[in-house]
């Protein structure tokens, strides 16, 4: 029986797409793509060339009824690993090369880091592509030394700037906060602005209203914590300031608003020292910190969980000493 190609069907392919903002939706997907494209089809071609790679690895070497297979995720990191690629190296050949065997390797090292943490009840997110990516960047030439999502050195007063600068014109700042609060959803896909932070903005909220109002929080809370840090203002403007507190926020907002708000603080905190030490983080804070706050909450909740079982235990022992004692007396 022959195998189904990744482009047999479109709607899992986009779907895969769709994952890097934790929606399996076909839409999103096309959402991610005309996002893409519309800033880069030089990335919009890697985006296609890390799905295609990604999702053919999957269907060769996964169980197709697994909940991976099911889920639509094996195309996702390789797409990633593919954007990762496109954006670090400048030569085209060279570039493309490396996608195709960066998506190879992602999508092999997701299957495994789905058995791992499967023990903990962890998705891998896009932890697989940021593992290959830094096993790769050391070894090519890079156009940007922390790529389109980071940020070189924050300059301490930049908040001040931003906020408090002359002549500050109240509508003209909200409309420049607005906007780079929704430009902070273009950098997970390797994108920047505006344009494409809208067209994504766009397919959350059709897909997933909960989700977009959680990146919007996220991307804001990332921007306000960025800014009094001392972000850089064109960090600000590229979006690299929230895109990493909108997945976090995205990745644990239904455990609710407290661990949703942890999750984006804890991201910004590691995107602050990661920054500081001078390496391309990619999207590895939101990863860190969600499983930080998912790990926390389950074993908050099986604490919970064992001292109500303790609880019932004692109170049942009780009124079986109770009735025990009242027998005795009869």
């Amino acid at each position: 029986m022959a195998l189904p190609s990744p482009g047999a069907s479109p709607l899992p392919f986009a779907r895969s797409i769709g994952q890097i903002f934790l929606q399996r939706n076909a839409g999103m997907g096309v959402a991610i793509l005309i996002a893409v494209f519309s800033v880069s089809p030089r990335l919009g071609c890697a985006l296609l060339i890390g799905a295609s790679t990604g999702n053919l690895v999957g269907h060769i070497f996964a169980d197709l009824n697994s909940t991976a297979s099911r889920s639509d995720l094996h195309g996702f990191n390789g797409a990633l690993a593919a954007l990762a690629a496109f954006t670090f190296i400048d030569n085209d050949s060279f570039s493309g090369a490396v996608a195709i065997l960066a998506a190879i390797a992602a999508s092999a090292l997701s299957a495994a880091m789905t058995r791992a943490l499967h023990v903990h009840n962890l998705p891998t997110y896009s932890g697989p592509a940021i593992i290959v990516t830094w096993a790769w960047l050391p070894f090519v030439p890079i156009i940007h030394s922390g790529g389109p999502a980071e940020t070189d050195a924050w300059n301490v007063g930049a908040a001040g700037a931003f906020f408090n600068g002359p002549h500050v014109d109240a509508p003209a700042l909200f409309i420049s906060f607005t906007s780079h609060v929704v430009a902070g959803l273009a950098p997970i896909v390797f994108a920047t602005g505006l344009l494409a932070g809208s067209i994504i903005l766009v397919g959350l909220v059709l897909t997933r209203p909960a989700a977009a109002f959680w990146a919007l929080i996220g991307s804001t809370l990332g921007l306000c914590l960025s800014a009094i840090a001392g972000a850089p203002e064109y960090a600000m403007v590229s979006g690299a300031c929230g895109f990493n507190s909108a997945l976090a926020a995205m990745a644990t907002y239904r455990l609710g608003t407290g661990p949703a708000v942890a999750a984006v603080g804890l991201t910004c905190a590691f995107a602050w020292v990661g920054s500081m030490i001078g390496i391309p983080l990619l999207t590895a804070p939101f990863v860190i910190a969600s499983w930080t706050v998912q790990v926390f909450v389950e074993r908050r909740q099986l604490a919970l969980l064992r001292k109500t079982l303790i609880h019932h235990e004692s109170v049942s022992l009780a009124l079986d000493a109770s009735n025990d004692k009242a027998q005795e007396m009869r």
